[in-house]
């Protein structure tokens, strides 16, 4: 029997956990098992039961582990001891699905619940003592580079159109060679099921596949079997990514998701759109709506106006924006991003009032004049300076 040796099996969580369900009830699933079996990272734990949620709970609670129930209806509790946590699902099996959601059934079947996971790779379970279970053949696929589905492909697909999104974000991490042709079969003649999925859920599929390094090819990939224009429209195009990519590496930037997410979305949505699409949040939207803003201004020529567009448009999309640019400029932007403390314009409306100002829109014009003029004066001008000028 083929077991694993890691060191989260032995963290405090995991054995408080294992002795307040008992060893016989619980294993561990998923990214924590795939990822010890592949030498990558483990960054969560999470595990399956044949109890029941209430028991679940009942016991964590007696052992004296604090207990969330995160997703009761479908059997998910999360368990918190100190600043760890596990999520902890009962087996389960799909009664109903509908392409976006799934109705589930509890069972004490370790093999019904892996049918209903996605790949091959994601339904590898580990006991406590390391003694893995792979009833779909996971660890030589793993092994090979292949992410393959659990049965037929179309059959997955239909029960959640999600899959399609995971097939290729899986693929970037862990395929080697062409991808799987039945999966891309699958994936090309489902891709107009994209269109019933929550935005929310495309997006967040998508950030997390932008992480890669390869995120290029996955994107090669997707665009071939029709899956992006699902997404995006008939007037996607990825050159505007390619472009991107290519300035994100002359510069040596770190990745950052969300810009080339952005990008790839770009050809046919401007900021302000691809955030209204995807929900961003509005802090993400800000930044981006500041980034694509930026586009439309020279190349800053000095430390002024450095300065100048720090202040406009904000840090943050300074410094994405400079990977655009030379790399002494680029080093320049970043030096001024991460230490110029950005100036606070020193006049208020009040400042206007005390000196007889009438309040109404002609202050307000008053105000961005004279915040022009500072910003002029490369914010030297102080407000003494500033309210005798405007009088």
């Amino acid at each position: 029997m083929t077991r694993i040796q890691a060191s989260w099996l032995q963290s405090d969580i995991s054995r408080a956990v294992v002795a307040a369900l008992g060893a016989d009830n619980i294993k561990f699933v998923g990214g924590a098992v795939r990822d010890t079996l592949a030498g990558l990272t483990v960054s969560d734990i999470d595990a399956a039961t044949c109890l029941l949620p209430e028991n679940t709970m009942a016991r964590l609670r007696g052992a004296g582990i604090k207990v969330i129930p995160t997703g009761l209806k479908h059997g998910t509790v999360t368990a918190v001891l100190d600043k760890d946590v596990m999520e902890i699902t009962t087996l389960r099996f799909d009664v109903e699905t509908d392409g976006r959601h799934a109705e589930v059934a509890f069972t004490d079947d370790w093999l019904e619940d892996a049918k209903r996971r996605d790949f091959t790779i994601n339904a590898l379970y580990s006991a406590p003592d390391g003694a893995l279970f792979d009833p779909f053949g996971g660890i030589s696929d793993l092994a090979a580079g292949l992410v393959r589905f659990i049965g037929d492909a179309s059959d997955r697909i239909d029960e959640d159109a999600l899959r399609i999104l995971r097939f290729f974000r899986f693929y970037g991490k862990y395929g080697t060679g062409a991808p799987d042709p039945a999966a891309i079969n699958a994936c090309s003649k489902k891709a107009d099921l994209m269109q019933n999925l929550s935005a929310e859920r495309v997006r967040d599929e998508l950030m997390k596949m932008a992480t890669q390094p390869n995120f290029r090819s996955i994107v090669k990939e997707m665009e071939a079997c029709g899956v992006l224009v699902q997404v995006y429209g008939a007037t996607f195009d990825s050159l505007v990514l390619e472009g991107f990519l290519k300035e994100e590496k002359h510069s040596g930037a770190q990745i950052n998701p969300l810009l080339r997410f952005y990008h790839l979305a770009s050809p046919s949505l401007n900021a302000t759109g691809f955030a209204k699409k995807f929900r961003l949040s509005n802090e993400d939207r800000k930044f981006l709506v500041g980034y694509e803003k930026l586009s439309t201004v020279p190349k800053p020529a000095s430390e002024k106006d450095l300065r100048r567009a720090i202040y406009s448009f904000g840090a943050g999309p300074v410094k994405a924006r400079a990977i655009g640019f030379d790399q002494e400029w680029y080093n320049q932007a970043l030096t001024y991003c991460d230490g110029w403390p950005v100036a606070t314009f020193p006049v208020r409306g009040e400042d206007l009032l005390s000196l007889g100002e009438k309040p109404g829109p002609l202050m307000g014009v008053k105000l961005k004049a004279m915040e022009a003029l500072w910003i002029e004066s490369d914010f030297a001008l102080t407000k003494e300076q500033l309210l005798a000028a405007s009088h």
